[in-house]
């Protein structure tokens, strides 16, 4: 699946504590995001979540605003990563017309259940099509 440099929050963005996406998606430059077709926000777990207690899960929430000076908005929660997802986990969460109606909308990252989550690395994104795909460790051999 390619994806969209304009329609991505992070890239193998770390999260070891409540953050932010790296970066926000304008949808006004995006001109007619949704006309006729569904979007979808896309999360890949790319580095293995790690805590030594094993209790911290990862809510993903969709922030939106008039302005690139988001404030922290905990009311629209797309999904939650479990304790200690594996690299290679997929979540995906349809986008709702309401969901389009503010200019700038980011990602935020929330650590579910307090953990000291010391690893962790996503990649999000908005698409059309989610494609639900395996991810194969590297260094594979094909024969």
């Amino acid at each position: 699946m390619n994806v969209d440099a304009h329609l991505r929050f992070s890239n193998a963005q770390a999260v070891t504590a409540n953050a932010a996406s790296t970066s926000f998606v304008d949808l006004k430059a995006v001109r007619n995001a949704a006309v006729g077709t569904q979007l979808f926000v896309v999360s890949v777990c790319t580095v293995a979540m790690t805590d030594s207690g094993s209790n911290s899960g990862l809510e993903v929430y969709l922030d939106g605003d008039s302005t690139t000076t988001f404030t922290p908005d905990y009311t629209r929660k797309l999904f939650t990563f479990a304790a200690v997802s594996a690299a290679g986990t997929v979540k995906v969460a349809p986008l709702g017309d309401g969901d389009l109606n503010l200019q700038y909308v980011q990602l935020r990252y929330a650590n579910d259940g307090g953990g000291d989550l010391s690893a962790g690395s996503f990649t999000s994104f908005i698409t059309y099509n989610p494609q639900q795909y395996t991810n194969y460790a590297d260094n594979i051999t094909v024969s």
